[in-house]
């Protein structure tokens, strides 16, 4: 039996038609949940891209979650322990963190391929600065005003895409075309484990312009972007009309995404590989689409975050639907009972397709989600991370009193008006990240409401030595040096 891991960057679990979506088009992965086992309840854990990364390869926790670091080469990982069962493993990615700036994600693997480009990577040096050719000023942005500089990243981004011509060129259409080629040599194959990681719908908004205008129907408007829309998305003066084109440019970057899945899935079914091939598919976090005021990942866990798909599809195919709490963590110990691969002790992990085949709640009442505490300290006040259940979403503070209790799908705190749930999922989630290794002394900090100074010494960092003047190459890329 092979294996095949998609990790999708940034999609939110409400912007796939198969979990209740009406107006945003994803036909092929639609069609793989229409044959697959749907998880309702999926969240993400360390948050943002590399830390998630470190939970799914790891199925460990951060101490409570994972800072931004490189892969550990002493801790085992979940293709290396596939290797050593006998089976071949291949990393396809975009994305560029996994292999950029020391993150050291490619040594687990047998072989892997990189796809150059997407926003943060810096494949090119000068050279004009030449909008790539779907882009065009947009008067609905001339808000911004007349001295707008691309930042860094967008200078690099557009240095790396210049050439950019049909949809060949496309990252995504790469990332997936590459895959389907990998699936065409190695039809014959019994013992693949395939990681393929697509960056989009990261950041830029970016795609081509037919499929910007399926959201987009302004009267005129033909679906070229202006790179305005990127950089001041979160601009004050903003008219609301923007926040719809914005909305819109999403929408269209998770359609393109998945049109480009539909070649990989197309040589998954035509190579016969379906019928004897496990696959899972999920996403690292999600968005923000304005909700609470904001565009972006940044700040807080809400649920438009926190919440991301999971569909596990097994060989031939098998449909359900689960409400099982999941968490990457899990999708370890899923894969290797499929396969016969076994989990090492140090793995919190649960087999999920056991407790859905079952019909179970699992292993986990809650599920806890958040960036390295290594930054709670800049927080001064603010929810450090979320706690979700079957039916609520605390962004928990240390205060209590300035934690915000949501319920799915909704935007309006109501903590005032449940404060039992409040207090009782409040003591909850201090109690799970004791329970994954934060320090004591954070701990106590913690259940005392943040009151005092924030512990020193506490140890939240785990990553680079960082000897004087070090900065590894992803920071450059945001710095502009």
């Amino acid at each position: 039996m092979n294996v095949i891991v998609l990790v999708i960057d940034t999609l939110r679990y409400d912007h796939v038609g198969a979990n209740g979506n009406p107006r945003v088009r994803t036909p092929n992965m639609d069609g793989l949940a229409s044959e697959s086992w749907r998880f309702e309840r999926c969240f993400s854990s360390s948050f943002p891209t590399i830390p998630h990364r470190l939970d799914v390869m790891t199925a460990r926790y951060g101490a409570p979650f994972h800072t931004w670091m490189p892969l550990p080469y002493d801790w085992p990982t979940l293709p290396e322990a596939f290797a050593q069962a006998g089976y071949a493993t291949q990393l396809i990615h975009d994305t560029p963190h996994l292999v950029n700036g020391g993150h050291h994600f490619d040594w687990p693997f047998h072989c892997w391929t990189f796809e150059r480009g997407a926003e943060v990577d810096r494949p090119w040096m000068n050279g004009a600065l030449e909008w790539p050719c779907n882009w065009a000023h947009d008067p609905l942005f001339d808000f911004v005003g007349q001295d707008w500089q691309p930042s860094p990243q967008q200078a690099s981004y557009m240095r790396a895409n210049r050439d950019r011509r049909d949809r060949r060129d496309w990252n995504a259409a790469r990332v997936f075309g590459t895959a389907a080629r990998f699936l065409r040599d190695n039809l014959s194959r019994d013992n693949f484990f395939l990681w393929v990681d697509c960056f989009d719908p990261h950041e830029p908004w970016d795609s081509p312009p037919e499929f910007v205008r399926m959201y987009d129907r302004r009267p005129g408007y033909d679906g070229r972007l202006d790179p305005r829309s990127f950089s001041r998305r979160n601009h004050k003066g903003r008219p609301a009309e923007a926040d719809g084109h914005l909305r819109a440019q999403y929408a269209a970057k998770v359609t393109w995404m998945d049109h480009c899945l539909g070649e990989f899935l197309n040589a998954f079914e035509q190579t016969g590989l379906a019928d004897r091939t496990a696959l899972l598919l999920t996403a690292d976090h999600g968005t923000r689409l304005g909700e609470f005021g904001f565009f972006g990942k940044g700040g807080r866990l809400p649920e438009q975050i926190g919440h991301v798909p999971l569909l596990i599809r097994p060989p031939g195919g098998e449909l359900g639907l689960s409400s099982a709490i999941a968490q990457p963590q899990d999708f370890w110990a899923t894969l290797a009972a499929l396969a016969g691969v076994p989990v090492p002790a140090e793995c919190d992990s649960q087999d999920l397709l056991a407790v859905a085949r079952g019909g179970g709640a699992g292993a986990r009442a809650l599920a806890v989600a958040g960036a390295s505490a290594d930054g709670w300290p800049g927080a001064k006040g603010e929810p450090l991370f979320s706690v979700f259940t079957q039916d609520w979403v605390l962004e928990l503070a240390a205060d209590p009193a300035r934690s915000s209790l949501y319920r799915y799908g909704d935007t309006e705190n109501r903590a005032a008006q449940h404060p039992d749930v409040a207090g009782e999922l409040h003591a909850a989630g201090i109690a799970e990240v004791e329970r994954r290794g934060a320090d004591p002394a954070l701990v106590r900090w913690l259940r005392d409401g943040g009151a005092g100074e924030f512990p020193q010494d506490v140890p939240t960092y785990r990553g680079w030595p960082k000897p004087a003047g070090f900065r590894p190459y992803w920071t450059r890329a945001y710095g502009g040096d």
